[in-house]
């Protein structure tokens, strides 16, 4: 879920766009707007900071997310006919959870350094989207982002109180719709560019089609004037 592209965003970001005493972050993609009081995210943050082994964290929501609830995602992976003790030592597993534990820990750097501009933050995101679109095994439905975003939240709100929870909720909720959105639209996009025949097939059948139409039209055209003939010899 993460890559060279993402951290060189992660170093050059910008801090999110502070107003007053809130902090937003906006997509000019979908209109979504994160809105928090800077208190809040700074409590936030903090519950964060305080995790002593984020690697462990994100270590077990991937094990819950494989094991439990969504086990067609470990088959993605590569990861299926795993167990607990066996995941722990794959290397393909703790790759990926390495990967997301910088991602969320990016996300969040970026969030306690305060900014002028947001849309970095969006775009990292959305690269991130457009990652999960080249997982060619898998289908990453609504349900499938509603398992992830629930099982992520039981583990950072475990310790936590209920208006950091609240704050966690948000952040996530916007996080999971932007990449959401990238994610389809570079299916979309690929599905159209990986069957070019199938425009060509719909533009030569919407051609013969208006052939038939015209080949039509002379013949009745035709026949019009030969009976109108035959009329006239009468």
């Amino acid at each position: 879920m993460h890559s060279a592209r993402i951290q060189q965003f992660v170093r050059r970001l910008q801090r999110p766009s502070i107003q007053g005493d809130h902090v937003y972050i906006s997509s000019k993609y979908t209109s979504r707007l994160f809105i928090c009081e800077q208190e809040e995210v700074n409590k936030m943050i903090e519950s964060y900071q305080k995790i002593d082994d984020k690697y462990a964290l994100f270590e077990q929501m991937f094990l819950t997310i494989f094991l439990e609830q969504e086990v067609e995602m470990a088959f993605s992976f590569g990861l299926e006919n795993l167990n607990e003790q066996q995941l722990k030592v794959e290397q393909k597993f703790r790759t990926h959870v390495g990967k997301f534990q910088r991602f969320i820990t990016g996300i969040i750097d970026m969030l306690s350094k305060g900014v002028e501009s947001s849309d970095q933050i969006v775009e990292i995101l959305r690269i991130v989207g457009r990652q999960h679109g080249n997982v060619r095994t898998m289908s990453f439905t609504a349900e499938k982002w509603l398992i992830f975003k629930n099982v992520l939240l039981d583990l950072l709100c475990k310790d936590a109180n209920e208006k950091v929870c609240g704050t966690w909720n948000k952040l996530i909720s916007f996080m999971i719709s932007e990449i959401k959105d990238s994610y389809l639209e570079h299916v979309r996009h690929a599905r159209s560019s990986s069957c070019p025949q199938i425009n060509s097939y719909r533009f030569i059948a919407s051609r013969s089609k208006r052939l038939r139409s015209r080949k039509h039209s002379e013949s009745a055209n035709k026949l019009g004037r030969i009976e109108s003939g035959k009329a006239l010899d009468g």
